[in-house]
């Protein structure tokens, strides 16, 4: 029997699911409910790619899952509209931001549809619309009407290319997230939003979602608790005191010299004598960005001449040196250099010739700072006392002589909000002569994006909308008086920092979302995206969520109750695709020659979802030969509508390994995260062995061949709809996942150990019997062997050995 008609059964089945709105979330239903979600498109004009279908299609198959098994999933699409790479083209080619915005996200979801992804459109929503950045302006409301929003002047990270102020998440690495040019720091009136202030809260849904620990510690690390003390040093030669923050105060007696950063106050004592040494200094150091600054290794400084700081605890004087390795937004500022229990301090100290004095036994700090633990020396009434002891003792000293107190700190810092660019939202506040920043009536949102043809900033880095006097001059919402709009706009982080709660209500004109949904949705049971997006968009989405929590606008602290992180999609040189790079495939041009079901199921066989997977058309001819096979099995069908006891035992296994490896429920419709990792190639190469074993036995009872439809449908939806409607006469989705049989169950999957190269490299999970190419499938995709296949040596259920043409 002949291949089927992909084509036509993909054209006839997504149009039958636009038409009937198949996909529908409803509101309030009986049934138990599932949210899940993928961070939603950036939608540009190159189209889909194949990072956007290894993203989205495990949470497909995990939407159509969890219908089948009896759930009421909402699984929602929209746009994170408003971005930068849409304000650049529009400066390029004079076309308006909005018209490229529609284009764009018309090409996203005819392209989408083409895979059968099963969205609820009717919940879409766009960040650059205005019914949906009147609730972001609202939400801003709230955060300044709270105090969590404020104005200031700021050193911040400019990008002189784009022309705009970065939050440290925009420009990790100390470039720019969007054109990667080197970031620069810049004083700037800046809007910030208090983030640093929910440091603790988000620290607590760090450990609350379930995510993997590595992404877990890559969050604690980027908000960098610290517990420890601040300590008061009087300086000689100026009016302040210098405060710093340490998480040893147990060697204050080891202190030799401070330093301070650049930007700090200090510097500009008028008891300084070589104040244009200091000068200069400065001027060098505004040219580097902060993270250039921590990572050098070279660490530079001046010596403020004509000042001095004492030690509070011994009163002894100690240098003070400005270093552009001290960052003004990190602690205070200012920190007491120990160079002989800090190897940063030891460097510099041996670099300027400072002393350098032991506090803590157990190492030679005349050949390298001692960081272990230890007891302490030379530290007076400390001697004697191990580390923790002394941190103790030395805080309740400190706080004796009014010198210092115990305190917590943290790296992450408030979130500069503004943007010099026209593509954003506009902010809902004016600046008064009489009054200051007053908000706008919340009567009076959305304030709309108002219409230019000029999209440039200005040569000093204003906004474009620095431009528009007319629009600018206004009235003051509170005195009546004369009053300025702010120019600036929000950053595009500001309309995908909450969009998971307005898709549970995407056509509410009354509130961003009402208490009645929202109650009957919750948080997002499980939320997948790019790992890029762990210090950045998952810590701005806590953040928000805990204010609106906090203020009583949403009534469950996480947003998101499980995050997974994709891997990337690699050519053959193991680079990223992009198609700004070149390298990239069109997602299209696959499902034109082999189709939507063949192309998602070979996306989800060649590598598993968190690794990064080198791509490949190889594969993918076994892959439609399987889909031809499933097809030809309706012509070996008995008509009998029960599990045959020849087939149970495969029957049973292959559903067993199903369940236990998505996302499985108990009997009480709690959903659980048990083994669901993610591993699909492991589920096709058990249902690519079920259909082997039945084509040897050449017969399938009807209830096999529909329990197996049902098993396949949320990886190739199309195909099975189509065979389902054939041989049962009714749609699939009207179906119910079929249980496994304990009692029909043996030791059916074995752990097969694989060598490549002649090295043990693990085991994979397969079903026992698999054959040696169904077997190197798997093995080739779990430990991304991409080298050229010399020799395979196969023993059935005892080990797979692998040499390749790198070992020759």
């Amino acid at each position: 029997m002949g291949s089927y008609d992909f084509k036509a059964i993909e054209e006839k089945w997504q149009s039958r699911w636009e038409k009937n709105n198949s996909f529908h979330a409803a509101d309030f239903s009986d049934k138990p409910k599932y949210y899940v979600l993928t961070e939603f498109f950036g939608p540009s004009g190159k189209g889909i790619h194949l990072g956007h279908v290894k993203c989205f299609t495990p949470t497909e198959i995990i939407a159509r899952y969890m219908r089948l098994r009896g759930y009421n999933v909402l699984y929602p699409a929209g746009w994170d509209a408003f971005g930068l790479p849409t304000e650049n083209y529009a400066v390029k080619t004079g076309e308006q931001p909005v018209s490229v915005t529609e284009r764009n996200i018309e090409l996203f979801r005819r392209q989408l549809k083409k895979l059968g992804f099963s969205f609820d459109w009717e919940r879409e929503v766009g960040t650059s619309y205005e019914d949906y950045y009147k609730w972001t302006q609202w939400i801003f409301l709230q955060l300044f009407k709270n105090g969590l929003a404020y104005k200031s002047e700021g050193l911040v990270n400019f990008c002189p290319s784009c022309m705009t102020v970065l939050s440290n998440e925009d420009s990790q690495g100390g470039e720019c997230d969007r054109c990667h040019g080197a970031v620069v720091q810049e004083k700037r009136d800046v809007w910030y939003l208090r983030m640093r202030d929910y440091s603790e809260k988000i620290l607590a849904g760090v450990e609350e979602i379930d995510m993997k620990e590595s992404l877990k510690e890559s969050q604690r690390n980027w908000i960098g608790k610290s517990v420890g003390a601040e300590i008061i040093f009087g300086v000689d030669g100026a009016e302040e005191p210098l405060t710093v923050f340490t998480t040893r105060p147990d060697t204050l007696f080891g202190a030799t010299f401070m330093v301070i950063a650049p930007e700090h106050p200090l510097t500009g004592s008028t008891s300084i004598t070589n104040s244009e040494e200091i000068i200069a200094y400065k001027k060098a150091t505004a040219t580097k960005s902060a993270i250039d600054r921590g990572a050098a290794k070279d660490k530079t400084g001046v010596r403020l001449q004509g000042v001095e700081a004492i030690n509070p605890i011994n009163g002894k004087r100690l240098p003070i040196f400005i270093a552009d390795y001290v960052l003004m937004s990190y602690g205070t500022g200012a920190i007491m250099a120990v160079p002989g229990h800090d190897e940063r301090d030891w460097d510099f100290a041996g670099k300027y010739n400072i002393p350098i004095i032991e506090v803590i036994s157990g190492g030679d700090v005349s050949q390298g700072a001692f960081v272990g633990d230890g007891t302490l020396v030379n530290s007076g009434f400390l001697d004697g006392m191990r580390v923790d002891d002394a941190k103790e003792a030395i805080i309740k000293k400190l706080e004796e002589l009014n010198q210092g107190h115990r305190t917590i700190s943290y790296k992450m810092q408030d979130w500069p909000f503004n943007r010099q660019r026209y593509w954003g939202e506009p902010f809902p506040v004016v600046l008064c002569n009489s009054c200051g920043y007053v908000p706008l009536d919340e009567k009076d949102l959305p304030l709309i994006l108002p219409p230019t043809d000029d999209f440039a900033p200005d040569p000093s880095g204003n906004s474009p909308l620095s431009k528009l006097t007319d629009w600018i001059t206004c009235t003051c919402p509170k005195c009546g008086g004369p009053a300025k709009r702010d120019t600036d706009t929000m950053p595009n982080w500001a309309g995908s920092s909450w969009y998971w709660l307005r898709f549970l209500d995407p056509n509410n004109s009354e509130a961003f979302v009402s208490q009645e949904k929202l109650n009957y949705w919750g948080a997002v049971d499980l939320y997948t995206g790019g790992v890029e997006h762990v210090t950045r968009h998952m810590l701005y989405a806590s953040f928000w969520h805990n204010v609106l929590f906090d203020i009583g606008e949403v009534s469950h602290r996480l947003p998101f109750k499980r995050r997974m992180c994709n891997g990337l999609i690699l050519d053959e040189e193991g680079k990223k695709m992009s198609k700004s790079s070149g390298n990239a495939i069109d997602p299209l041009e696959v499902i034109k020659q082999y189709g939507a079901d063949a192309f998602r199921l070979h996306m989800m066989f060649i590598g598993e979802y968190e690794m990064n997977t080198p791509w490949t058309l190889q594969g993918i001819i076994g892959v439609t030969r399987f889909l031809n096979s499933v097809w030809a099995l309706r012509e070996i069908v008995r008509p009998s509508d029960t599990v045959s006891d020849e087939h149970a035992f495969e029957l049973h296994s292959l559903l067993k390994r199903y369940t236990d490896t998505l996302v499985d429920v108990n009997p009480g419709h709690t959903v659980y995260a048990a083994h669901n990792d993610f591993k699909f190639n492991t589920i096709i190469a058990a249902m690519m062995t079920f259909v082997k074993e039945i084509k040897s036995s050449n017969w399938i009872t009807r209830e096999e061949y529909r329990q197996f439809l049902i098993m396949l449908n949320p990886f190739a939806p199309h195909i099975t709809s189509e065979l389902y409607e054939l041989v049962f006469g009714v749609d699939i989705m009207t179906a119910s996942f079929p249980a496994y049989d304990e009692s029909k169950l043996d030791v059916s999957y074995i752990d097969l150990p694989v060598q490549i190269n002649g090295k043990m490299k693990g085991t994979v999970n397969l079903p026992r019997g698999i054959d040696k190419d169904e077997a190197l499938k798997v093995a080739c995709s779990s430990f991304s062997i991409t080298d050229e296949i010399v020799k395979v040596i196969f023993v059935p259920d005892k080990i797979l050995n692998i040499v390749t043409k790198r070992a020759l």
